[in-house]
């Protein structure tokens, strides 16, 4: 019988090879990716910024000359030199607002590292159900086969007996050579599959099994689903970065003091000692101008985090309607018309050896169990991927990708 013959041989894997389970592919391509690299890149450079942001303001050095020409008698005439060490003097908590905002860029920088793993997690995944559906296929060309083969001599005997026409038996024949070509091609569209899943971390497909023992189960979405909080750490860190960028505006608005001093040497020998106090003058608008503009850019952040939430909702439960719609249509087939078709294909078969029924009769039956067989498999596959979506939506493997970013 097809059902339970098709799927014990779908469930098997081959006796030798390497399993490789999901999170095993998980952790393989997460470990060889190369955005690994270019994060920690940009947080070196952000840390590169946070140490420069917590250096105080640099002194300066000035030198200056008064009274060249021939020399004089009045002391306001005499040649002067002075040298002056200048110091601004922050104010308002400046400093500590830059590297508090450099702290902020660096988790920004890291919050969208892990969704950029969720999604390398997502492409994965996709390419491990594809091995996965592709075994499966091959469960089922296996098993085409093997009714094909049996029709066959069932025909052959017919045809001897002179109770079917030749052409019976070629047209048996035609469709076991059929058969031998689909499971052909299924082998190499899993080889192909295999190939396509390794390759995320540069490996050799040789020897790799994907398990499918589990490819039929499919279970009901359990619920509530709420949005990946890896996902939403991203508005969050955004977020506060913009009230940092709204300290580091407030504290500029703070005038800082620059103090000066030196000595003077004059022409005459004689050397005295120069001090100053220097503090800028307007610039309330537009340290006020720039405090708004802060302002509206973290009002901007809000909201977008509002829509991305919004849209992240309808998104899961967008993905949980196609998992249970793919989940009911396997169910369907496996449990109505499963069972039918191969009803229908074993009454066929004896109908036909008896003479009942013509060769068209039978080979109807054969196309419609196997075809029955084989939408189970595309539904099965249509749930996996749905899965995969529901999965990076609701961090699923969120583990997984704060596992890589340690």
């Amino acid at each position: 019988m097809l059902l339970p013959a098709a799927f014990a041989a779908l469930m098997a894997s081959p006796a030798f090879g390497q399993d490789l389970t999901l999170e095993e592919a998980i952790r393989r391509a997460l470990t060889s990716a190369p955005q690994s690299a270019s994060v920690a890149a940009q947080v070196d450079s952000f840390k590169a910024n946070r140490a420069a942001a917590d250096l105080p303001p640099r002194p300066s050095l000035e030198i200056a000359t008064e009274n060249f020409g021939p020399p004089s008698d009045s002391l306001y005439d005499q040649f002067q030199i002075t040298g002056t060490y200048s110091q601004q003097i922050e104010r308002g908590g400046k400093r500590q607002a830059r590297v508090t905002l450099a702290d902020r860029q660096i988790d920004v920088a890291l919050a969208q590292a892990v969704v950029r793993r969720l999604e390398i997690i997502s492409d994965v995944q996709l390419a491990y159900v594809e091995v996965q559906s592709a075994e499966a296929a091959i469960g089922v060309a296996r098993e085409r086969l093997a009714i094909a083969q049996s029709v066959s001599k069932e025909v052959d005997r017919r045809v001897a007996s002179a109770r079917d026409p030749i052409f019976a038996g070629t047209r048996a024949r035609a469709s076991v050579a059929e058969a031998e070509v689909d499971l052909e091609l299924a082998v190499h569209a899993r080889d192909a599959a295999l190939v396509r899943l390794s390759q995320w971390w540069g490996g050799n497909a040789d020897g790799l099994i994907v398990p499918i023992g589990r490819f039929l189960d499919l279970a009901p979405v359990a619920g509530p689903n709420e949005p990946s909080p890896l996902i939403t750490a991203i508005y969050q860190a955004r977020g506060a970065q913009a009230d940092a960028a709204i300290a580091v505006r407030q504290a500029d608005s703070v005038r800082d003091v620059t103090l000066s001093g030196g000595p003077r040497f004059i022409g005459t020998g004689d050397v005295g000692f120069v001090f100053g106090v220097s503090v800028p003058l307007g610039g309330r608008r537009l340290a006020e101008a720039r405090v708004a503009e802060a302002q509206a850019e973290r009002q901007r952040v809000d909201a977008e985090r509002e829509v991305e939430m919004f849209n992240l909702r309808r998104a899961i439960t967008l993905a949980a309607e196609r998992v249970e719609e793919a989940r009911h249509e396997a169910d369907a087939i496996q449990t109505q018309v499963l069972p039918l078709a191969e009803k229908v294909l074993s009454e066929v078969r004896v109908g036909y050896q008896r003479g009942f029924f013509s060769f068209a009769d039978l080979a109807a039956a054969q196309t419609a169990s196997v075809d029955a067989a084989m939408r189970t498999v595309d539904a099965a596959r249509e749930y996996h991927e749905a899965k995969v979506e529901l999965d990076r939506l609701t961090g699923r493997f969120s583990n997984l990708a704060e596992e890589a970013s340690q």
